[in-house]
């Protein structure tokens, strides 16, 4: 039996992790769980997946993850009441907390030797297309291709909708400017596809606009349409891929990660004809070279760009 607890309420420290939070302790269960379910978002941390780094010396590190957190408050509160009792005059007391391992782990980036392919462009002023390229971009970052895997950004990113915090900015729908919900997902789309081409992965799918960006090439572009139009392309590499992907300050850049091949060069070759005005055909070439030897030469895309140049 737990002896009687002092009467009177207590100021106490809760501590867990990193973290601490004040608590008036009571001695009844159902209050003491009702405190510690308001305290509870305080100690809580979502898992991070390891992820490849280079050192100083241009190594590859693969950084561990970090473990979920989240507060256990019946095994809390228990134990709490216990060391009340026999120590009224306790102050700081540590939580207990749920810890459960991140789904990324070093393991399996085993094989992830440098940077395949990095691709960087830069963004607009405009805030809500800004903050929709943030969201699609933090919902590509840390995702891991094995081998023979193919990557959908729409399956990834999912449906751009308000509810999922995406705003209206400005699209392309038939070749003319529209407002639309999720505006600049298109030029995350881009970017991971020069690098994802630059790191040699096969494409499956790429749709360039339906006439030219500032941000891209002609015939270097890609966007998306959920339902419709994907950027899809497969690890045809025999390790894992990992996808980097940041946005700071206006600039935005794709890094793909896996295993380097030593004396492998990539290089992407536009070729433009314009036909007149609102009309450019385009076609854009990837060259795989081994050792200054041409290995693979394709084609990855054909496109025309048919649009009204003032509209």
């Amino acid at each position: 039996m737990i002896p009687a607890l002092v009467a009177h309420a207590q100021s106490l420290t809760l501590t867990g992790g990193l973290r601490s939070a004040p608590l008036v302790f009571t001695d009844d269960p159902a209050k003491l769980k009702a405190a510690l379910q308001r305290l509870a978002p305080i100690f809580k941390q979502e898992a991070s997946g390891a992820h490849p780094e280079l050192a100083s010396d241009k190594t590859v590190m693969l950084v561990p993850g970090t473990y979920a957190r989240a507060l256990n408050i019946p095994e809390t509160a228990q134990r709490l009441i216990e060391t009340v009792a026999q120590d009224p005059k306790v102050t700081r007391f540590t939580v207990v907390l749920n810890k459960t391992p991140p789904e990324l782990t070093v393991e399996k980036l085993k094989g992830v030797t440098g940077v395949l392919a990095r691709f960087t462009t830069q963004t607009s002023a405009h805030a809500k297309r800004n903050l929709n390229i943030a969201l699609a971009t933090q919902s590509i970052d840390g995702t891991l291709l094995s081998p023979g895997e193919t990557f959908s950004l729409n399956d990834v990113v999912g449906k751009r909708t308000q509810a999922r915090g995406y705003r209206t900015a400005t699209v392309f729908v038939d070749a003319q400017k529209v407002p639309g919900v999720g505006g600049g997902v298109s030029q995350v789309t881009g970017t991971l596809f020069n690098a994802a081409a630059l790191a040699g992965l096969h494409m499956e799918e790429v749709n360039p606009h339906s006439r030219p960006v500032s941000y891209l090439p002609l015939g270097r572009d890609a966007t998306v349409a959920y339902g419709d139009k994907d950027l899809k392309f497969t690890n045809s590499t025999g390790a894992p891929v990992y996808i980097g992907y940041s946005f700071v300050g206006r600039t935005l850049q794709a890094t793909l990660w896996g295993m380097l091949q030593p004396g492998r060069d990539v290089t992407l070759t536009p070729r433009v004809v314009h036909r007149g005005s609102g009309h450019i055909d385009a076609e854009l070439y990837r060259t795989i070279k081994v050792n200054g030897k041409v290995v693979q030469k394709e084609r990855l895309l054909r496109h025309t760009y048919r649009w009204k140049p003032k509209a």
